[in-house]
């Protein structure tokens, strides 16, 4: 029965509701003994053993490992989807990229800088239309006044919010619940960021 499953899925995780416990362990395990294969190989081609004690306590740099490898795939799940400049581009149907970066300068769009200096435009600031909702600008204007990032700001706005009964700020957007409580809710978690 597990045989069949397994085959009914695929690849890992492809469709998770015919995943039992045991097949997504094995899944996890293989993963994670590809990651220490290619992890060990890094630091061979490196010079390294592992054994330095510039790298410091080896089970602190294998978190340190996992949380670097991980830090993409928690923010994705975090914010959703992500545009880069050109979809965020087409989705708005504004001429140029040049014209995603005026609307995310004037804090008409949220953006996210990324290390590698490119921008991420987030897709749950915008309506089934295509457009940012009303209270994105309004919510941007708020947190820039605390000089606030992009990613501070994209975390707020979709994490639960006891101001909002327990809602997240982009779901009371949608709901099309009182604007002026989460503007409120936006202010109270600004202030302490102001300097």
């Amino acid at each position: 029965m597990l045989e069949r499953r397994r085959a009914s899925v695929g690849s890992c995780g492809s469709e998770p509701s015919y995943l039992t416990l045991l097949t997504y362990t094995s899944c996890v395990n293989a993963a994670l003994d590809t990651a220490a294969a290619s992890f060990k190989a890094t630091l061979r081609e490196l010079g390294l053993s592992g054994d330095e004690p510039e790298l410091g306590d080896a089970a602190r740099l294998g978190q340190r490992a996992a949380l670097a490898a991980a830090a993409g795939a928690l923010w994705q799940r975090q914010l959703g989807p992500l545009l880069d400049m050109r979809q965020a581009q087409q989705m708005l149907g504004v001429r140029s990229r040049q014209a995603v970066h005026d609307l995310i300068q004037r804090r008409r769009v949220l953006g996210l800088a990324t290390e590698d200096r490119r921008t991420l435009v987030p897709v749950f600031q915008f309506s089934e239309a295509g457009r940012p909702y009303e209270a994105i600008p309004l919510i941007l204007r708020v947190f820039g006044e605390a000089e606030a990032t992009g990613w501070t700001v994209g975390s707020w706005i979709t994490t639960p919010n006891p101001e909002l009964g327990g809602e997240t700020p982009i779901g009371w957007i949608r709901a099309g619940c009182n604007l002026e409580d989460v503007l409120d809710a936006a202010r109270a978690a600004a202030a302490p960021l102001r300097w």
